[in-house]
């Protein structure tokens, strides 16, 4: 049986889709960003949550952010826009603005539909007419991420998108790691070296890595917890990225369209007035 649940989360609105057979939850908060909080199998919770940032009106440092449209940081002097530079926050602009629940459904899993639209504030930053629809959907173990990019404006459109889940581990220490990849980013040297397995350095305070041609899934299993995060996704998304604090207990595994900087080189996506985006992702739990 499918329901969805309206009701609070801190000071915002949130919905929680159920699968009652399978025992799971996901929760969406339209208001902060239109992001996942949470995510459950039979009451163990797999997303990692921070306070006080989640309650404070700036960029979620937890959770499932939501990035558009770019990801990562914006190249020094920003983001060029028919020639004139634009600074963007890192991740973009959508993931620290309300969102709007538009639909929500039990035929065949519990959803929720949220959009984003532009604005004269996110202009500043990205002088592009766009609207963002997510439908989240919950069915068994996965929470599926069904994503539609509009351009609603009268110009070509260049964007780049992904997300940013953050996982809730015993420690970096007790995962094992089953992705495949084409190349890495050197974390020394910022060049592209053959991907040769996950090389995370486990003792750091803070650690990141970059891989380039990414394959569906990406897994990764929690030896002393007996937890399995797997994230799938269509060939929208090339990309990926492993980022952790070490000691405060999460990994995110992202997938992501873009890379950091990647609007100032043709990589990226474009579209033209009126045309749409369909891309799909997914976390299995």
């Amino acid at each position: 049986m499918f329901t969805v649940t309206k009701t609070t989360q801190g000071a915002y609105t949130a919905y929680i889709l159920a699968d009652t057979e399978a025992g799971t939850t996901a929760t969406v908060v339209p208001e902060k960003g239109g992001m996942v909080t949470s995510f459950t199998k039979n009451g163990d919770e797999y997303s990692w949550l921070r306070e006080p940032n989640f309650s404070l009106p700036e960029r979620p440092r937890c959770a499932v952010p939501v990035l558009f449209p770019m990801c990562g940081r914006a190249p020094e002097g920003g983001n060029l826009f028919d020639g004139k530079p634009y600074e963007m926050e890192i991740h973009g602009i959508v993931h620290t603005v309300p969102w709007e629940a538009v639909e929500t459904g039990t035929d065949g899993a519990a959803s929720v539909t949220v959009q984003i639209t532009s604005s004269e504030e996110s202009k500043k930053s990205y002088p592009y007419d766009f609207c963002v629809k997510i439908r989240y959907a919950l069915c068994g173990n996965e929470l599926r991420f069904e994503q539609e990019y509009a351009n609603t404006g009268d110009a070509g459109m260049p964007f780049s998108f992904g997300f940013h889940p953050y996982f809730r581990i015993s420690d970096v220490r007790n995962l094992k790691w089953d992705i495949q990849a084409e190349q890495a980013v050197d974390p020394k040297t910022g060049g592209l070296v053959p991907f040769a397995g996950v090389d995370f350095p486990y003792d750091d305070e803070q650690t990141e890595r970059h891989y380039r041609g990414v394959q569906s899934p990406m897994t990764f299993t929690d030896t002393e917890t007996g937890h399995t995060v797997t994230v799938k996704f269509d060939g929208h998304f090339q990309n990926a990225v492993l980022w952790s604090q070490c000691r405060l207990g999460f990994v995110c595994m992202e997938p992501w369209n873009g890379f950091p900087g990647s609007l100032n080189t043709p990589a990226h996506e474009t579209l033209a007035p009126g045309a749409k985006l369909q891309a799909e992702m997914s976390i299995e739990f």
